[in-house]
């Protein structure tokens, strides 16, 4: 593939690939880039002038988008630093990853505060990487039945108050916040939550059938990394999983790292919910791209030990070491059409945060996020806004 320096041409067009467009693969088709965006997806030769970009018949995707993810390379959100950051920005981006939330974990009053003001800073800065879209706050509202790697000192009731007191003034760049709904309170914080255009999410839950589906009443439009950390499918109790299941509209959240989840219950959840309501996630923490060896994450002692996770104290699942193009080749490895893989990772968070009419899709008018991979799905390059980042 032909190598360019961004700003010396005002037009590329990248050619000779296998595009995903509108969840087909599409050939004999031209995508022409200015100024960050697609200008046009265009028939194959239709633009002339223009720095020419051979992609040599490999696949071309939307940018991957991670909901949910901690950290990586060493780094996690929650060390409240720009620049681990833009260390994980540049990581992510090598796989394929061109935009996320930066997620947060169940910690302390300031711990938290410090991470969204690195946020907010690392907002307005120019950082040569995945882009980031703002907060998703994983607890402190969840259930300390369900908590998972989250500190169950640490855990909060929901309230408008408590929500307040957490955000201060960053409330702006809060996207998504994860709660669990039979909580003492939960109503209300939804309430508040969803009129200030904010998704809530249901997770770190115990709530039975009925109690989860009086949440998606409540607005609880999504669901965090289905099957873990809540009540199970039972058949006499559907629990919050086959509550997630059954309601109609809620999209899920799954890690598809064959740890987490069962092959066969990945398959299932998007046999039953569709490959339109599902979002594949890494839940990724600092030890991603680092090797075996003790981390913490959200303030609690993490082994990892042949790139899985857990808890030092207990042994529970400590988020993942999962890349989002791992994800996309776990898939098709068990089955998962690979078109329906890239929606996953592409459409349907977009979707999700409300940014599809921004990314998630190569389309005219849409930010220029870009990945190319071979015929074994690994990463050739990606572009950013336009930009080549990685190849």
């Amino acid at each position: 593939m032909k190598k360019f320096s961004g700003g010396m041409w005002s037009v590329k067009i990248l050619t000779g690939g296998k595009v995903y467009l509108e969840g087909k693969w599409q050939c004999n088709v031209d995508i022409v880039v200015e100024e960050g965006k697609i200008l046009d997806v265009a028939p194959r030769g239709k633009y002339a002038e223009g720095e020419v970009i051979d992609v040599k018949g490999n696949y071309v995707c939307p940018g991957f988008i991670d909901i949910h993810v901690h950290g990586c390379k060493g780094r996690d959100v929650m060390d409240g630093s720009v620049e681990s950051l833009e260390v994980m920005s540049e990581f992510m981006a090598q796989h394929g990853t061109t935009a996320f939330l930066a997620t947060t974990t169940t910690h302390g009053r300031e711990e938290i505060r410090k991470s969204l003001e690195a946020v907010g800073d690392a907002l307005h800065k120019d950082i040569k990487g995945a882009q980031i879209l703002g907060i998703h706050l994983e607890g402190p509202f969840i259930s300390p039945n369900a908590k998972g790697a989250h500190d169950e000192k640490r855990i909060l009731a929901p309230s408008r108050e408590n929500f307040r007191g957490l955000v201060g003034d960053y409330e702006g760049i809060i996207k998504m916040v994860t709660m669990a709904p039979e909580a003492e309170g939960a109503r209300e914080l939804v309430n508040y939550l969803t009129d200030k255009g904010i998704l809530v999410s249901m997770g770190h839950t115990m709530a039975n059938y009925e109690q989860c589906m009086a949440g998606f009443e409540w607005g609880m439009t999504h669901v965090t990394h289905l099957y873990n950390a809540m009540s199970p499918f039972k058949h006499r109790e559907p629990g919050a999983v086959g509550a997630a299941l059954d309601r109609d509209g809620v999209t899920v959240e799954l890690i598809a790292d064959l740890v987490h989840v069962h092959p066969a219950a990945l398959r299932i959840a998007v046999a039953i919910k569709g490959s339109d309501k599902v979002a594949l996630i890494t839940d990724a923490m600092s030890a991603t791209g680092m090797g075996d060896g003790d981390y913490i994450l959200g303030g609690l002692e993490v082994v990892v030990k042949e790139g899985v996770a857990r808890l030092k104290d207990g042994g529970n699942l400590a988020g993942s070491t999962l890349t989002q193009d791992q994800a996309l080749r776990n898939l098709v490895l068990i089955g998962i059409p690979l078109e329906d893989a890239v929606k996953m990772l592409t459409e349907v968070p977009a979707d999700i945060i409300g940014i599809g009419d921004k990314k998630g899709r190569i389309k005219k008018g849409l930010d220029a996020d870009l990945v190319i991979l071979d015929e074994k799905l690994h990463v050739n390059c990606v572009f950013i806004k336009g930009i080549q980042i990685q190849s």
